[in-house]
């Protein structure tokens, strides 16, 4: 078994018993997984959670995952995505719950982050809440076309749709976003894939 082998062929030997392939599937996408779960989640333990959750529901479906050219790579990140999208469904009732308390007496200092930090975190934010007034279905395209960079032809497959429907979810989705975040980018145009 060698760094070449197709996710397909390590497949199907996990499933036959063969842990060691579970393994090298696992070690090929973990930091894969980890990077897209904490460019939502903004935190390292909750993103190894939604590591952890995406590889356990990988293998509570492993008789049903879909491949695109030999590669889990788009199964897995529309399985995290998934994660994280019930993840912050969760985590808006807990806050409903909270905000019902009285609010903390003490605030962080901010002076500590740098410029660059609170810029960029004001951009994830304002991409985040930007995502939000689209529909999952239209975050999926989003998150695999813009941010996973996936194709069209493959997303289409991984999402189950047309490919002219993941083109023009996706041309909306760009122009929306262009005038929404034009803040962050003054100056630019969205480029049509």
């Amino acid at each position: 078994m060698n760094d070449h082998t197709p996710d397909s062929a390590l497949w199907l030997e996990a499933i036959s018993g063969t842990d060691a392939s579970y393994g090298v599937v696992f070690d090929r996408y973990r930091r894969l997984i980890f990077k897209r779960a904490y460019d939502r989640v903004r935190n390292a333990t909750d993103a190894e959670d939604v590591v952890a959750i995406v590889f356990m529901e990988a293998w509570k479906k492993r008789d049903s995952v879909r491949f695109v050219d030999g590669s889990l790579r788009a199964w897995l990140l529309v399985v995290t995505l998934n994660v994280c999208l019930n993840r912050d469904r969760s985590n808006r009732r807990y806050r409903r719950l909270l905000a019902k308390l009285p609010p903390p007496e003490f605030e962080p200092d901010l002076s500590e982050r740098s410029l660059a930090q609170i810029e960029a975190g004001e951009a994830m934010r304002a991409l985040r809440a930007a995502m939000k007034g689209f529909s999952a279905s239209d975050q999926r395209v989003i998150e695999l076309c813009l941010i996973d960079e996936l194709t069209v032809s493959d997303a289409a497959i991984v999402l189950e749709m047309p490919v002219g429907t993941v083109k023009s979810k996706l041309s909306r989705a760009r122009k929306k976003l262009q005038v929404e975040l034009e803040r962050f980018a003054p100056n630019t145009e969205v480029i049509e894939a």
